[in-house]
C-alpha cells in the first residue's frame, strides 16, 4: 500500500494559483468543500492524508474538466469549419 503523500504550503499555495489566479483561496476551499480557514490552516501546516488527497483529487478533477471543455470547443469548431468549407465549394461549383 503506498504512502499518504502530504503537501507542504508551498505546493499548496502553487496548486492554488495554477488552478484558481491570484484570488485562490476561497475558490479552492469551495472546490473542497471545506470552510476557507482550512485552506488557511493547510498553508500554515501543509496537509496530509485525507487533505492532501483531497487537493490532489481537485487538480484531477478540474484537468478532467478543462480537456472535456477543450474537446467539446474543438470539436464544434471542426464541425463548423466542414461547413464552411461545405458551403464555399457549393459556391464555387454554380
Amino acid at each position: 500500500m503506498p504512502l499518504a503523500r502530504s503537501l507542504t504550503s508551498i505546493e499548496i499555495r502553487e496548486v492554488g494559483e495554477a488552478l484558481f489566479g491570484s484570488t485562490w483561496q476561497g475558490a479552492m476551499a469551495k472546490g473542497l468543500g471545506v470552510p476557507r480557514q482550512s485552506v488557511t490552516y493547510y498553508l500554515r501546516s501543509g496537509a496530509n492524508g485525507a487533505q492532501a488527497a483531497a487537493i490532489i483529487g481537485l487538480v484531477a478533477r478540474i484537468v478532467v474538466q478543462e480537456r472535456l471543455e477543450a474537446d467539446a470547443r474543438r470539436e464544434v469548431s471542426e464541425t463548423r469549419d466542414l461547413d464552411l468549407r461545405a458551403l464555399l465549394l457549393r459556391l464555387e461549383a454554380s
